[in-house]
């Protein structure tokens, strides 16, 4: 591949796409820096971006509810599309579908947000703080039951998940480490009538020594150390990153990741650029893209301004909404976004992104005026549209819409090229 093809693979899968212009500065920047630039954004002198939700007012009241989760979502996504460091967001994506904490369970959108701040903050640092963070987080503590589990009660939700999804996978633990985890994590609270805060509570505790993966554990602390330095931790946690971006690299690949990344203490940003690097390297398979991530793409690339009222039913449609992950197992996979439902949500969606995208927009100037080559170049494909993707363009018929090019627009961003990348 090229440069500008290279540029353009990573900015498909790490940073959900580039806003008009920014492709040909990247390309003068070349590859090397890139992934300088979305693993390192400190290193390259881009600065720190606070909260989307740092001076969000949560008002508890019943009546105004919907429009403040309306608010969180609209503010999610504008933060999305206009992030200088959009590698960071990327991985907080993919620590909110690992996870897979729901507001649906939670409720309580303060602690929703502490938890999606936390995966921003620490979803390219230490792994293992990442972990002992997450175990006593206000919104996970409820979400798998931890703030009722007590010494005399212990609760086995987190113990079972923190092993089979968060950090060994099935086959790697027994029964009986579920039970000791749960025994040794008990006493943590969620105090609601003080802000939900986060305590723990000796008296709920069981201290007694726990026989866990080998190792004898009797807190958050040491269950977390013995998890994360079992043998197959970084080959687990390597593996499903990898997986999120590349698609399905060889196995020589993923062991190849997983022996660095242990050898580099967990350390998820050197985990994050052997990753880009093996991308950039041609170690990938096609990914079909979730909607979300689509959705991102489709507004940078064409400025489009969307209200979140309609932003939500669009997503809802296509079957993901941010901060709603299913179930523990988190957001469904490529068979549903390929499904007939989802992908006549996506058509509609495009056909929304396009009518809301301005006159002078380069993407409906360009689709306009039958430039496939520089449209296909704008949306992040420089060797322009597929057979099929370009002959249906050129057989559109003029009058498929009201105004020149939103037909053509809209045809292009709901293509198979965009959907499989």
């Amino acid at each position: 591949m090229t440069t500008r093809e290279d540029i353009a693979f990573l900015a498909r899968r790490a940073a959900w796409g580039l806003a008009p212009g920014e492709l040909d500065a990247l390309e003068a920047l070349g590859t090397t820096a890139y992934i300088d630039a979305l693993v390192d954004p400190d290193g390259a002198g881009i600065e720190a971006e606070p909260s989307p939700w740092v001076d969000f007012e949560y008002v508890d009241e019943q009546e105004v509810r919907q429009q403040q989760g309306l608010e969180t979502l609209d503010r999610w996504t504008t933060h999305l599309v206009e992030t200088k460091r959009p590698f960071e967001n990327a991985m907080a994506w993919f620590w909110h579908d690992h996870f897979a904490v729901s507001f649906q369970v939670v409720q309580y959108l303060p602690t929703l947000i502490d938890h999606l701040d936390l995966i921003r903050d620490q979803g390219l640092g230490d792994f293992r703080e990442l972990i002992r963070s997450i175990s006593v987080d206000g919104a996970m503590l409820v979400f798998l039951d931890g703030a009722t589990s007590t010494g005399d009660a212990p609760n086995e939700n987190y113990g079972r998940e923190l092993l089979e999804l968060y950090t060994l996978g099935i086959g790697n633990y027994t029964e009986d480490d579920v039970q000791a985890a749960a025994v040794a994590l008990t006493g943590w609270v969620v105090r609601r009538r003080l802000g939900w805060e986060v305590q723990f509570v000796p008296r709920r505790h069981d201290s007694s020594p726990q026989s866990f993966l080998g190792k004898t554990v009797n807190d958050v602390e040491s269950v977390v150390d013995a998890a994360c330095s079992h043998t197959a931790c970084a080959g687990f946690a390597s593996g499903k990153v990898a997986r999120f971006f590349l698609g399905n690299p060889s196995d020589s690949v993923l062991n190849d990741m997983a022996e660095r990344f242990a050898a580099a203490e967990l350390d998820l940003s050197a985990l994050a650029r052997d990753v880009l690097e093996a991308g950039a390297a041609g170690e990938s398979t096609p990914l079909v893209v979730a909607p979300v991530p689509w959705f991102i793409g489709a507004l940078k690339a064409t400025g489009a301004l969307i209200e979140p009222r309609a932003q939500i039913g669009l997503l809802r449609a296509m079957g993901q909404v941010p901060g709603s992950p299913p179930n523990v197992g988190g957001f469904p996979g490529a068979s549903t976004w390929l499904a007939s439902s989802s992908t006549a949500a996506r058509f509609g969606a495009a056909n929304v992104i396009a009518r809301s995208t301005a006159d002078d927009a380069a993407a409906i100037t360009l689709a306009a005026d039958g430039e496939w080559d520089g449209l296909a170049d704008l949306l992040l494909r420089p060797s322009g549209f597929s057979a099929a993707t370009l002959a249906a363009l050129r057989d559109l018929p003029a009058n498929v819409s009201t105004r020149r090019g939103e037909g053509a627009l809209a045809l292009a961003l709901a293509s198979p090229d965009l959907l499989i990348v």
